[in-house]
């Protein structure tokens, strides 16, 4: 197998309802719209962003393309289409091409897009996705990571730390009797809030996806705004498993506000519209929950379940290199 079979064999079929793809014989697609595009990429290395060997071809297809879609959500946009690089190592073969394009080409009919291009490489190095994603959104609509105001209160979805928990499950770092087991697929196939992230878009001052961990993403947020905020830590929401999980020692509800993975969505909303926006999430079937609001400032703070005075928040995923030498 050579870059030739990948390409008309596995990727190609991908783009063929496609039409600005040009069947990937061009070096570029020409993506003509009324609308602006929201374009955001993110790469997934084995060994770093999911265990070696744990994942088969298709979920590493369709984890590397939800992850994409989340910072869609985020932005309130439509998926349109992507750009993917790949960098495989010398033991891919024909059979796991064809079970990685299987994985894309199912995200692509749930979620309305198509691949557009991109790039295959060898590599003697792990396995690593990169794809750049693009989606449709009305111009001027687009929901930005700085708009939070003070006093607009932190809204996030669904529930936090069970892909944490689910990767510590798929790497045997979990006893047996955790009660963690069906938390793995929350990890391998995360889902991206897509709808929701539209129908918010009105509403909302500020979103950002949650990957870096929900305490880490709330600075993010903050940041980008010149504001703080405080999180009350009883309120974040878990899943019965992951209450379960805590419940039993195994690890505490800080750890799980610290970790990474969970791709939901966290919205600053004011105060006037945060039930609205609750009952807007719940007619798509998705929870949400209030955590915290936006304060002056610029210091992101947390209050214990067991309450007390609040205290600088932590934690979160941050990639490092080590600082030069000489």
């Amino acid at each position: 197998m050579d870059e030739h079979d990948i390409l008309t064999r596995h990727l190609r079929p991908l783009a063929a309802d496609f039409a600005p793809a040009r069947g990937l014989l061009d070096d570029a697609a020409v993506v003509r719209s009324h609308e602006a595009l929201a374009i955001s990429t993110d790469t997934l290395v084995e060994g770093v962003h999911f265990p070696s060997g744990a994942l088969s071809a298709e979920q590493v297809a369709r984890r590397s393309l939800r992850v994409n879609l989340s910072d869609l959500a985020a932005s309130g946009a439509t998926p349109l289409c992507y750009l993917l690089s790949l960098q495989l190592p010398p033991t891919t073969d024909a059979d796991w091409m064809a079970a990685f394009a299987a994985g894309l080409r199912q995200d692509q009919e749930q979620f309305g897009l198509h691949l557009a291009g991109g790039d295959t490489v060898g590599t003697p190095g792990p396995l690593a996705v990169s794809i750049t994603v693009m989606g449709r959104v009305a111009l001027g609509d687009a929901m930005p990571r700085a708009g939070a105001k003070t006093g607009d209160t932190l809204l996030v979805t669904g529930t936090i730390g069970d892909a944490h928990i689910g990767r510590l499950q798929l790497e045997g770092r979990l006893p047996a009797d955790a009660g963690a087991e069906a938390l793995a697929e929350r990890f391998l196939l995360p889902t991206p809030r897509l709808e929701v992230g539209r129908k918010l878009a009105a509403l909302a001052h500020a979103a950002v996806d949650i990957s870096d961990g929900l305490t880490a993403d709330v600075r993010n947020l903050c940041v980008a705004a010149g504001k703080g905020a405080r999180l009350r830590l009883a309120e974040v929401p878990l899943s019965a498993s992951a209450r379960s999980v805590v419940n039993g020692g195994h690890l505490t509800l800080e750890e799980l506000a610290n970790s990474g993975d969970d791709y939901e969505i966290l919205f600053s909303v004011p105060q006037h519209a945060v039930r609205e926006a609750i009952e807007t999430a719940t007619e798509s079937a998705v929870t949400m929950t209030a955590i915290g609001e936006v304060t002056d400032g610029e210091d992101v703070t947390m209050v214990a379940p067991e309450g007390g005075a609040p205290r600088t928040a932590h934690g979160g995923y941050l990639h490092t290199w080590a600082k030069p030498t000489g």
